[in-house]
C-alpha cells in the first residue's frame, strides 16, 4: 500500500504549509477507505468461505487486524504530514528569533558607535575651543560640534531603521 510521497517536503509558507496539511488527510482518507474497502471485500469473501466457527473466528481476527494495518498507514501519512507543518511553525519560530537577535545586536552597535561619534566629537570640540584665538574661532568650533553631534544622530538613526 502506497502512503504517498517518500520525502518531507518543505514549505515556505503557511498556505504551502496548510495545503500539504490537506493534501495528507485528503491522502490518508483516501488510502484508509480504499484499503477498508478491499479488507470488506475479503472478509466477506472468507466468511462466506468459513466451513466451521474456527474459520469465520480466524476471518474476523484477520479482518480485525487487517482494519488496524490501515488505520496505521493513515495515521503515518498524517503524522508525517502534521510533523512538516509542525516544523514549518518551528522553523519560522528559530527564523524569528534569529532576527530579533541580530537586529537588537545591530542596534547595540548601532547605540555603541553613536556614543563614541558623540564623544569624539566633544573631544575635537574641547581641542578647538582651547586653540580658538577669537570668538568667531570659538563660534565655528560650536558650529562644528553641533554639525558633528546631528551626523553622528542621523549615522545612528538609519543603523536602527536598517536592522529593523
Amino acid at each position: 500500500m502506497e502512503t504517498g510521497k517518500s520525502e518531507t517536503q518543505k514549505p515556505e509558507t503557511h498556505d504551502e504549509a496548510r495545503k500539504l496539511l490537506d493534501e495528507a488527510w485528503d491522502r490518508a482518507k483516501k488510502v484508509y477507505k480504499e484499503a477498508k474497502e478491499q479488507a470488506d471485500i475479503v472478509y466477506k469473501e472468507a466468511k462466506k468461505q468459513a466451513v466451521d466457527k474456527e474459520a469465520k473466528k480466524r476471518a474476523d481476527e484477520a479482518h480485525k487486524e487487517a482494519l488496524e494495518e490501515v488505520k496505521k498507514v493513515r495515521d503515518a501519512i498524517t503524522s508525517e504530514a502534521m510533523a512538516v507543518f509542525s516544523g514549518f511553525w518551528k522553523q519560522r519560530d528559530i527564523d524569528t528569533q534569529e532576527s530579533i537577535t541580530r537586529a537588537k545586536e545591530s542596534g547595540d552597535l548601532a547605540k555603541k558607535v553613536h556614543k563614541e561619534a558623540k564623544k569624539q566629537a566633544g573631544i575635537v570640540h574641547k581641542e578647538a575651543k582651547e586653540q580658538a584665538v577669537d570668538k568667531e574661532a570659538e563660534k565655528a568650533a560650536g558650529q562644528v560640534h553641533k554639525e558633528a553631534l546631528k551626523q553622528a544622530r542621523k549615522d545612528y538613526d538609519e543603523a536602527i531603521d536598517e536592522s529593523r
